[in-house]
Order: C-alpha cells, then sequence, then structure tokens
C-alpha cells in the first residue's frame, strides 16, 4: 500500500472513530450521562485503532517493547474511568495511577534495564523520573478536562501531539512519530466537535488518558530511539503548561488570552526542540531506528 495512503489511513480512521463516540455522547439524550464512560473509550479505542493499523496487533505476552504500549492504552481507559470518581474520592484515583504508572514504567523499559543499557542505578532513577512526571502531568492537567469546553483544548492538545510527533520523527523514530502523530488526530477530532457542539467538553479521563500515552511515547522515544533528555523535559513543560490558565494571577485573563499564551508556550517548549531536530535531521541525513 502507497505510504502516504497508509499514512491517511492510519491517522483517519481512528479519529472517525473517535468523532462517532463523541459524537453519540453529545448528540443522544440517553448516552449524555455516560459521556464520562464514553470519552475514554473514543481516546483509548482510537488508539488501540491507530497502533493495530501501523504496527499490527500485538501479540501477548509482547515481544517487543513498543507491543506494551497496546497493552498500557487498555489498562489507561479503566484508570481514565477512575479519573471521574466523585472529588472526595479522587486520591484514590491519583495512588493507583502512581502505582500503575511506575509498575508500566518498569515492563516497558525492562529490556534496556536486563541488556545493561541502564545501569541498576541509572535505570532505577530513569522509572522513578518517567513515572513521577507522567503522574504529574496526569494530575495536573486532567481537571482542565471537565473545567474547558469548546474547541480550545482540543486544539492545544492536538498541537501538542503534531509537535511532539514531528520530534520524535526527526529523533530516528518513525513508528513511534506516526503513532503520536495519530493521537493528535484523534484529539483534533475533540477539535470539530468543540466547534460543532460548544458545550463539548473532553472530560478528566480522556485528557488523563491522552496525555499518559503521550507521554509513554515521549518515554519509549526517548529510550528506544534518540530523543535527548532534554527535549522529553521540553515535552512535560509543554504539557504541563496546558494547566497554567488555572494558575491565580493567570486565572483572571479573558480565556482568549489564556489560550493565546499557552499556545505560546507550547509552541516555545517543543516548537523550538522541533526545529533543531529537523535542521540536525536535514544536516545529518539520518536514518530511522525503527
Amino acid at each position: 500500500m502507497n505510504i502516504v495512503l497508509h499514512t491517511l489511513i492510519a491517522a483517519g480512521v481512528p479519529a472517525l472513530f473517535a468523532g462517532f463516540i463523541w459524537l453519540l455522547g453529545g448528540r443522544i439524550s440517553a448516552l449524555v450521562r455516560f459521556q464520562w464512560l464514553l470519552s475514554p473509550v473514543a481516546v483509548g479505542g482510537g488508539y488501540l485503532l491507530t497502533h493495530i493499523l501501523i504496527s499490527g496487533m500485538p501479540p501477548l505476552p509482547p515481544t517487543d517493547a513498543t507491543h506494551w504500549l497496546f497493552y498500557f492504552a487498555l489498562a489507561g481507559v479503566a484508570l481514565a474511568w477512575l479519573a471521574e470518581l466523585p472529588a472526595d474520592y479522587r486520591w484514590l484515583w491519583g495512588a493507583v495511577v502512581l502505582l500503575a504508572l511506575g509498575w508500566m514504567t518498569v515492563l516497558g523499559f525492562k529490556p534496556l534495564i536486563e541488556s545493561g543499557y541502564w545501569t541498576p542505578v541509572g535505570g532505577i532513577r530513569n522509572v522513578v523520573l518517567l513515572s513521577v512526571a507522567t503522574w504529574l502531568l496526569m494530575v495536573l492537567v486532567a481537571p482542565n478536562g471537565e473545567q474547558e469546553q469548546g474547541a480550545g483544548l482540543p486544539f492545544l492538545l492536538t498541537t501538542l501531539g503534531g509537535l511532539s510527533a514531528g520530534l520524535i520523527f526527526y529523533n530516528k523514530s518513525a513508528s513511534l512519530g506516526q503513532l503520536t502523530g495519530s493521537l493528535g488526530a484523534i484529539l483534533g477530532m475533540g477539535v470539530f466537535l468543540g466547534w460543532l457542539l460548544p458545550a463539548f467538553r473532553l472530560g478528566r479521563g480522556a485528557v488523563s488518558l491522552a496525555l499518559m500515552l503521550m507521554a509513554w511515547l515521549w518515554a519509549f522515544a526517548y529510550g528506544y530511539a534518540e530523543l535527548p533528555a532534554h527535549f522529553l523535559a521540553l515535552l512535560y513543560l509543554a504539557g504541563v503548561s496546558l494547566a497554567f490558565n488555572r494558575w491565580q494571577p493567570l486565572a483572571r485573563l479573558h480565556p482568549a488570552a489564556q489560550f493565546g499564551l499557552r499556545l505560546a508556550l507550547l509552541l516555545l517548549l517543543a516548537g523550538i526542540p522541533l526545529l533543531l531536530s529537523f535542521r540536525a535531521y536535514i544536516a545529518a541525513q539520518s536514518e530511522y531506528l525503527y
């Protein structure tokens, strides 16, 4: 199959699936009350379709580290549903997510630890840092999913996905970059729904799941491709910047100003590394690891 057509299918079919699920929850009155269940299914199910279309159905147990991403997405849907617990019990979600992320990180990077590529001390450090950074990203930004309505937040998440995809692609992982770009396309369908349905909300669960998947793709690009650690840190900061509108000094700004500021931060934190990586890629005429 033509590579361009394959890429379009891998991005378009999951995005259409997600849009259909979101539309059901927004248009059918009997399903509106179940939007908290449907929205994570839109994101998680869309990613699962993407993974199958790009890499095929992964075996169980996985024979390649990147196969774990499929099963992490499955587990992530359940974690996303847990994110919708009443406020008094959300500490339980936070605790479960932190434990799950630690377990997932060990599974995902076990080959690097067992092979000696990561030393025991370095492996423990990386597992802890990646788990805590992803947990903070999810916990800090998830509330935006229930507080913001319309196309703004989906657009910012889509932008983050697109910039991340380019950055990963130009740091020698075409497959991980394609997965990230397709995840961005799924979230892009939320932009369309936000314009169509002004009261549209992604929800806490869907936002936390989208960021968890994005963070795993960043982390795998760091561990298994050539994404530098400082670029990885900038991607995490770019993700956290989505929550800056809830910081008290910025909360008083007009929503348009809040949106513009966060978009500028995304372009600064993720766009500049992308530009630098693109220039290095062109200069070196690199070949991909995957």
